[in-house]
């Protein structure tokens, strides 16, 4: 039985400077809330890891079943009824990161700000959020029939490794990535202008990996990619991007700012306001845009039918120069 580890050593330490503190200011309640948190965060760990492995074989009379045969599965299987055929062991795994990442909000809001430790609690939650998020981003590839068999199938192989072990096993040749730019986001107050996203753009290139820079430089970019990026960048949808710029040309303005947009668009935004200090909000951003783009997807219209974070992972599972997203035109 390959045993799941809830807690890093990184987070581990977390946990004991924070009961190490309550327990030196006599707070014995919330001493004892956080131990029995931890505990069953470890107990709901060891429950998941008793269920078969992800990774090994299994017979089931004439029937046998492997990781090949469930990457195969999930590429057949229609979005709709996916989780119908993902095995338990993945299924309550998901709930593991869910409950890390309400254990360790309890450990907030228990640290007073003023005295320190707050920041690295924060790094422990964002990184549970971008687990979370890019085990969606490999089930939205792997279930997209229109992307290359061998990107979806290195996609599957992945995310089987992902929900075999719940760390990082599957996500780290990707994260130095994927997590850049997702933490440049949480930073960044976009300024709108002239709703091109080039100081955002900046903005987020300064702090991450190279393959980021050789994403965007490649030769194959396509006008998709790019209005998905500016969809992350400026929180405002394609549709909404089309009103505003077909506003600045009938007006003749070279840039806009925040208020005037509100006006422009005259009704709720398709995306709401984020938080960006929780790193919850990435998440939140991420299932908005892809729902977005999926119905651009169903109904044929014109705009991107990924994610920023789909574009992005198909081209790092591609290998460099080899992804070209097939519902582009090239410019």
């Amino acid at each position: 039985m390959r045993r799941i580890i809830p807690l890093n050593p990184a987070e581990e330490r977390i946990v004991e400077n924070v009961k190490n503190r309550l327990s030196g200011e006599g707070r014995s309640e919330e001493y004892e809330s956080v131990a029995n948190n931890e505990t069953a965060l470890h107990d709901l760990a060891t429950a998941i890891s008793k269920y078969p492995s992800i990774l090994g074989v299994q017979r089931l009379g004439l029937t046998g079943r492997s990781v090949d045969t469930l990457v195969k599965t999930l590429q057949i299987r229609d979005t709709a009824d996916l989780v119908l055929h993902v095995p338990t062991k993945a299924l309550l795994g998901k709930s593991l990161f869910f409950a890390k990442i309400n254990f360790f909000y309890l450990l907030y809001y228990l640290v007073d700000e003023e005295r320190g430790g707050r920041a690295e609690i924060t790094e422990a939650i964002s990184s549970t959020v971008f687990n979370l998020m890019a085990e969606e981003v490999f089930l939205s590839i792997i279930s997209d029939r229109d992307i290359p068999e061998h990107i979806r199938s290195n996609a599957g192989y992945l995310l089987a490794n992902m929900w075999e072990y719940r760390m990082d096993h599957g996500v780290e040749e990707f994260a130095p990535v994927l997590n850049g730019i997702w933490k440049a986001r949480r930073s960044l107050h976009p300024a709108f202008g002239t709703m091109l996203g080039v100081s955002e753009l900046f903005k987020v290139s300064e702090t991450t990996s190279h393959i980021w820079v050789d994403f965007l430089q490649r030769d194959n970019l396509c006008i998709e990619e790019v209005d998905a990026l500016r969809e992350f960048l400026l929180g405002l949808s394609y549709e909404e991007m089309k009103v505003l710029s077909a506003n600045m040309d009938r007006t003749g303005k070279s840039c806009l700012r925040e208020h005037e947009i509100d006006i422009i668009l005259g009704q709720r935004k398709n995306y709401p306001e984020y938080v960006y200090d929780d790193p919850r909000e990435l998440f939140k951003s991420y299932r908005h845009r892809h729902k977005n783009a999926s119905f651009r997807l169903m109904a044929n219209r014109e705009g991107p039918k990924k994610t920023l974070e789909e574009y992005v992972m198909c081209y790092l599972l591609a290998g460099p120069g080899e992804w070209i997203a097939p519902e582009c035109t090239l410019e």
